[in-house]
């Protein structure tokens, strides 16, 4: 029985703000190919383990759709992304905003690019909204590691977790010795292990 202050595949959202092929243009703070096999990681857990994965995206136009590493693993929420105009906090979108809280699930895994603008506003945001956050740090990113650093210090202090994709996977499933477990060791042995290691 895990403890209830961990986050589970029952009781959790995945939530990718902004993975954009611009926005992931602007992430110098870490390798690119860090932050996209992260973010292929969570977009498979959340598929294969039946998670609500809610994608957003601002002023595709101009800055590109979601990513094809994450619409590739994730085609229905690629398909109902919540793509909205200029506004910088993706709650700013009523639509998002009823569309999450429909989900009934108070703990969301988030990512963002930018880390520092739209992952601060949406997890910030997310935190006043009464929703617990823990934020997957490598499948973020900005242009300097000090816009990292800074806007993670701002988010714990507001009551945000942070972690990486390694911890977060293992939280969420927490027992690799059952069948069941044995889908997300196997995803991250397919993303991590080989295309990183």
């Amino acid at each position: 029985m895990p403890s209830p202050d961990r986050f589970t595949t029952q009781d959790s959202t995945v939530m990718l703000v902004d993975h954009q092929t611009g926005t992931l243009g602007w992430v110098m703070s870490l390798p690119r190919a860090t932050v996209v096999t992260a973010c292929r990681v969570l977009a498979r857990l959340a598929v294969g383990y039946g998670m609500p994965l809610v994608l957003t995206t601002t002023m595709e136009p101009q800055v590109g759709p979601t990513i094809p590493d994450i619409a590739e693993f994730a085609p229905d929420a690629f398909a109902a992304r919540y793509a909205r105009g200029g506004e910088l906090d993706c709650w700013d979108d009523a639509r998002l905003r009823d569309g999450v809280a429909a989900l009934g699930r108070k703990k969301l895994v988030m990512a963002g690019l930018t880390t520092d603008i739209c992952l601060f506003w949406a997890a910030r945001s997310a935190l006043k909204l009464g929703y617990e956050v823990l934020v997957v740090a490598d499948a973020c990113g900005t242009t300097t590691e000090l816009g990292d650093t800074l806007t993670y210090e701002r988010l714990r202090a507001e009551g945000a977790q942070i972690t990486v994709i390694n911890q977060a996977v293992t939280e969420l499933v927490n027992n690799f010795g059952v069948p069941e477990g044995q889908l997300a060791q196997r995803i991250m042995g397919e993303e991590i292990i080989s295309k990183l290691g």
